[in-house]
């Protein structure tokens, strides 16, 4: 189990090594990095799987909600079961910055092999979780020029990483077409090339602050009125057409290495026909149209958007898409049964555990920016 002494002492220099790393898990991962030091990162990662039991390496494909806003006996006991790739901090989770910072350490010191990384929702305007941001939200920031948003967003990192967060599940990556999308508030704009140039400028901020991002929500939720907490957007478009506009701002977010890229519950009906989240068609288009080789994680799986599902179908669905981290801020079913569900699977060898460490073998990667992994020896 990590300690407060081996993580805190690597926690001073996370910025420097996140600007250094340049996001190994994103498709430019190895601009800036030596060819040794990717090495390295890869075979610190190859100690800790071998390490781990194929319980635990599930455990890392899931990212679930933080309890109260001061961590509670069951939920202490919940990670220490469920050893969770990450946990997301929502409202009622803040509490006052000791608080904050205290809670966000005893989840760091809970991981068996390695620390869940902790992340929240931190867009800035209308979905700002953690008070006293200096920082506005994306319509804010749109007209200002592209180096003023990096500083921005630098500013924003220092700010989260002050608390000890890890990640900000931001940017909106989306393109925000009319005042009647959904998205309007959040986004950055209405012209692709123009948001393109803000998600870059605040991906390479957020990482020169100490922060990962998540660039959300793929392949872009802009072109609906339709918000996915309540119900599932549908958006007529072809993916030729999607290529030269809502690709391009996340085109140019894994062009600056992002670590992660949300996929949103979004059916883009001339796809196929399951929301994106879980569509294996939609991380094709990721993988193979975009290159990106970093995490992709599903926005959160409890949303309105997939109530025709069972949590059961979702972790099937997602696992067979080949998405890395499944995010839940709650599930009808206790996230040890889903775990178990995924084992039974493995036994009786409808996924097999080549595919279940292929996705762990990215998280581990993304967290080796972060986070101390044993040496050699």
């Amino acid at each position: 189990m990590m300690t407060r002494n081996d993580f805190l002492p690597h926690r001073f220099d996370r910025r420097a090594l996140l600007k250094a790393s340049a996001a190994l898990a994103g498709a430019t991962a190895l601009r800036g990095t030596s060819v040794s030091a990717a090495e390295k990162s890869t075979n610190a990662v190859d100690r800790v799987l071998e390490k781990m039991s194929l319980t635990e390496k599930i455990g890392q494909m899931f990212v679930i909600q933080a309890a109260d806003a001061v961590m509670p006996s069951w939920f202490a006991n919940s990670l220490q079961t469920v050893q969770p790739g990450g946990v997301l901090f929502v409202q009622p989770n803040i509490g006052s910055p000791d608080q904050i910072a205290a809670y966000i350490t005893a989840i760091h010191e809970s991981g068996n092999h390695v620390p869940p990384f902790v992340g929240v929702d931190q867009e800035g305007g209308p979905v700002t979780r953690v008070p006293g941001d200096p920082v506005p939200g994306a319509s804010s920031m749109a007209a200002l020029p592209d180096a003023h948003v990096q500083k921005l967003a630098k500013e924003r990192a220092k700010f989260l990483e002050s608390f000890g967060f890890d990640v900000n599940f931001a940017p909106v990556a989306d393109v925000a077409y009319t005042s009647r999308s959904t998205m309007y508030y959040r986004a950055f704009g209405n012209n692709p090339k123009s948001v393109a140039a803000k998600i870059s400028a605040m991906v390479e901020g957020s990482r020169d602050g100490g922060i990962g991002s998540a660039a959300k929500h793929f392949p872009g939720h802009g072109r609906t009125e339709v918000d996915s907490h309540f119900g599932l957007p549908a958006i007529d478009i072809s993916v030729e057409e999607w290529r030269e506009t809502d690709a391009l701002p996340f085109a140019a977010a894994i062009e600056e290495g992002v670590e992660m890229i949300m996929l949103g519950h979004l059916d883009y009906t001339q796809w196929d026909d399951k929301p994106a989240s879980i569509s294996k068609v939609a991380v094709s288009h990721l993988r193979d149209d975009l290159g990106f080789q970093g995490v992709a994680i599903t926005d959160d799986l409890g949303m309105g958007a997939l109530g025709a599902y069972t949590p059961y179908e979702l972790a099937d669905k997602a696992i067979e898409a080949g998405i890395d981290l499944m995010m839940w801020t709650s599930a009808s079913v206790p996230f040890t049964d889903l775990i178990s569900h995924i084992e039974k699977r493995v036994a009786k060898g409808a996924v097999t555990q080549d595919r279940i460490e292929e996705s762990v073998r990215r998280i581990l990667m993304m967290k080796t920016h972060w986070f101390p992994f044993p040496e050699a020896g």
